[in-house]
C-alpha cells in the first residue's frame, strides 16, 4: 500500500499540468446531489460533476492529488483510502468510481464496496467506471502474483472483468452494466467496463 502511495504521489508531483478536456459521463446522479469522488486526483472527474451542477467532496489517498484538486477547484478534498472512509453513515446521495477498481488488490474489494454502501444514503448511486480484460495496456508492464501489471511508473493495474465486478457489488442492485470497446487512432483496443449500481 505505501509503496504505491508513493508511486501516485510521484505521478501528482510530475504531472501538473492542466487536464486536456473535461470528460462527459452518462452520470445517475439527480441534479444538486451530493457526490463523493472516489480517487478524486486532480479533480478531472470531480470538474465534470461540478459542471453538471453537483455538489461534489473529493477522497484520494495521495497527499499530492488532495492538495492539487483542492487547489485547483477550491472543494473539500480529503486524503483516505477508499477502506476507510472518514465519512458518517448515508452522508452522500452518490459515488463516482472512476478508475479506481482497477488499482484495488483482490482483498481491498469487498473493503471498498462495504465503506461505499455505508456512506450512501438508500437509493443513492454508484457510477463506475474501470479498464477491462482485454484491453490494450493489459500486457504491457510487470505482472504480479496476484495477477496485478505493474506499469513502469509504479503504479500497478487490475483489469476486471464482469464477473469480479459484479461480485465486488453484490449488495447493491445492477442498474446498468456496459463493456464498452473503443478502437484508438493507432489500431489498438481500449475496454473497459461501465456500470452503475444502487444501493437497496
Amino acid at each position: 500500500m505505501e509503496d504505491q502511495r508513493e508511486a501516485w504521489n510521484r505521478f501528482y508531483s510530475d504531472n501538473r499540468r492542466p487536464w486536456r478536456g473535461i470528460p462527459r459521463y452518462d452520470l445517475p446522479f439527480p441534479k444538486g446531489s451530493r457526490i463523493l469522488e472516489v480517487g478524486c486526483g486532480g479533480g478531472k472527474t470531480a470538474k465534470a460533476l461540478m459542471e453538471e451542477g453537483y455538489s461534489v467532496v473529493g477522497v484520494d489517498f495521495s497527499e499530492e492529488a488532495v492538495s492539487e484538486c483542492a487547489s485547483r477547484l477550491g472543494i473539500e478534498a480529503v486524503c483516505a483510502g477508499v477502506c476507510d472512509l472518514p465519512f458518517g453513515d448515508g452522508e452522500f446521495d452518490g459515488v463516482s468510481l472512476v478508475h479506481v477498481t482497477e488499482h484495488l488488490g483482490p482483498g481491498e474489494r469487498s473493503l471498498a464496496a462495504s465503506e461505499i454502501l455505508r456512506v450512501l444514503r438508500s437509493g443513492g448511486a454508484v457510477f463506475l467506471r474501470t479498464f477491462s480484460e482485454g484491453d490494450q495496456r493489459e500486457s504491457k508492464g510487470i505482472r504480479t502474483g496476484d495477477g496485478a501489471v505493474i506499469r513502469g511508473n509504479g503504479i500497478a493495474y487490475t483489469y476486471a472483468d464482469a464477473d469480479g465486478i459484479r461480485e465486488m457489488f453484490s449488495d447493491f442492485r445492477e442498474e446498468r452494466f456496459d463493456i464498452v470497446s473503443e478502437t484508438t487512432r493507432y489500431g489498438a483496443e481500449r475496454r473497459r467496463i461501465e456500470a452503475v449500481f444502487v444501493k437497496p
